[in-house]
Parts: structure tokens; sequence; C-alpha cells
């Protein structure tokens, strides 16, 4: 029985082959086991290349691109700062501008007034003396230069309102109102005779032009940072005394010298 049973299955077959609803191993199949178990490294390492090389495209990409916005975000806020800076030098340089133009204009405003003021003191002098005097019976002023003197004073004085400080605008007014009045008082007293009355009531105006004129004359002077003509220079100041007709010293050279060395002074040094 033995030897049959022997007889009866192949020679070098496995018990494993035996087994039912398995296919046979054969040398074909263990070949392509074994070929696929040699490309399977081969694909791996490939595609851990090409998932390598993807990722160091995109990282390599993503890094550039961020650098790429930081550098312009850099230079735009330079840009932006740079624009800044040019932009408040021009403010600066504009205000700059405008203050040395308000400057010039405010004294050249000074400068029409107080020729105005003081070309109406002296010909309002002369009609004190004249007053004072009281040569004749009968005697008729001409106050035409003085009315139109007045009158250019509180024209100028418009242009001190946008200019001036605040106390030499108030004194200015002061001035051309003691003006106004002046003219007023010397009209209603014509014609004049020898004993009217009321004229002591222009050389009261007269009095009190002078000391507004000399106040508002060293406001203009302090506004500018000029020394105080008292302290230079009296006579070229209003004598504010009562019962002294001359209202400005009667030496014209020295107005042109206060003029042109004063005020101008002044500009020369606020252009350079």
């Amino acid at each position: 029985m033995g030897r049959g049973s022997c007889a009866g299955s192949p020679v070098g077959r496995s018990s494993a082959d035996d087994t039912p609803g398995r296919a046979p191993v054969t040398f074909a199949s263990r070949l392509d086991t074994r070929t696929m178990n040699q490309i399977w490294p081969v694909l791996l390492v490939a595609a851990l290349g090409v998932i390598g090389t993807l990722g160091a495209a995109i990282s390599t990409q993503f890094l550039t691109t961020r650098r790429e916005d930081r550098r312009w975000n850099l230079e735009r806020e330079r840009e932006q700062e740079r624009w800044e800076r040019e932009r408040e030098d021009r403010a600066a340089q504009w205000q700059r501008e405008d203050e040395l133009r308000h400057r010039e204009s405010r004294e050249e405003t000074y400068k029409q007034f107080m020729e105005t003021i003081w070309n109406w003191g002296r010909r309002a002098a002369d009609i004190r003396q004249m007053i004072e005097a009281r040569e004749g019976h009968l005697f008729i002023v001409d106050t035409d230069e003085l009315y139109e003197a007045s009158v250019n004073a509180i024209g100028i004085m418009a242009e001190l309102e946008l200019s001036a400080s605040a106390p030499v605008r108030d004194s200015a007014r002061e001035c051309c109102d003691v003006m106004s009045r002046f003219v007023t008082e010397v009209d209603a007293l014509l014609p004049m005779s020898e004993g009217a009355d009321g004229l002591d009531v222009p050389v009261r105006l007269h009095d009190s032009y002078k000391a507004v004129a000399r106040k508002t004359v060293e406001l203009m002077r302090a506004d500018r940072g000029l020394m105080s003509l008292a302290a230079i220079d009296p006579h070229m100041l209003p004598n504010a005394r009562p019962g002294s007709p001359a209202s400005f010293g009667q030496d014209v050279d020295r107005f042109e010298r206060f003029r042109l060395g004063g005020l101008g002074k002044a500009r020369a040094s606020s252009r350079s």
C-alpha cells in the first residue's frame, strides 16, 4: 500500500501544491514577483524625487513671492515716506513764502499809514497855529488836504484790519477817529472869527492825536521787532506835550531816514 500510494503522487511536489483552490506556484510567477519587488523601490524613489522636486519648486516660488512682496512693500513705504517728506518740505516752503509775503505786505501797509498820519499831522499843526494865533477878524481854513489825508488813513485802516496785530489795529482806529473828529470840529467853526467860541476843542483833539499817533508808531515798530524811537531819536515822534503844535519833527530828512532805516532794514533782514 505504501508503495502504491507513493507511486500515485508526483515526485518533487510539495504538499502545499496539492491544496485545493490555490493556483500552483510556477517559475514564471516567482519571476514576476521578484521583478516587481525590484521595480517598486525604483518607482518609490522616482515618486519621492518628483514630489521633492515639485515641493522644492513650490517652496522656492513661495519664498520668492514673499521676498518680492516684502521688497515691494519696502519700496512702497520708502516712496511713501519720500513723498511725505517732499510734501512737508513744500508745505513748509509755501508757509515761509506766505509769511514773508505777509510781513512785506504788513510793513508796506505800516509805512503807508505812518506817511499818511504824518502828512495829516503837519497840516493839522499848521491849522492849530492859525487857531491859536487868531490873527484877523475873519478867516477861512482850507481843510481839503486834511480831509483827504483822513480818508486815506481810513482806507489804509481796512488793510491794517487784515494784516496788523491787535494792539496796532486798536491804536490805528483810535488815531483815525481823532483825526476825523478834528476835521469835523474845524469845519464846524468855519468861518472863524477872533472871538469865536469852541476854538479850544480842535486844540485838545490835536493833543490827543499826537499822543495816539506816538503810540501807534511805537506799536508798529515793536510789532516788527525794532527799537523804540524814544530811545533812538525822540524828535522823530509826535510831541505829546499839550500846547505843542508840532506833530512831528520838522526835519523831513529825519522822516526819510526813519522810513528807510527803520522798516526798510526790517524788510531787508526778513528777506535775508
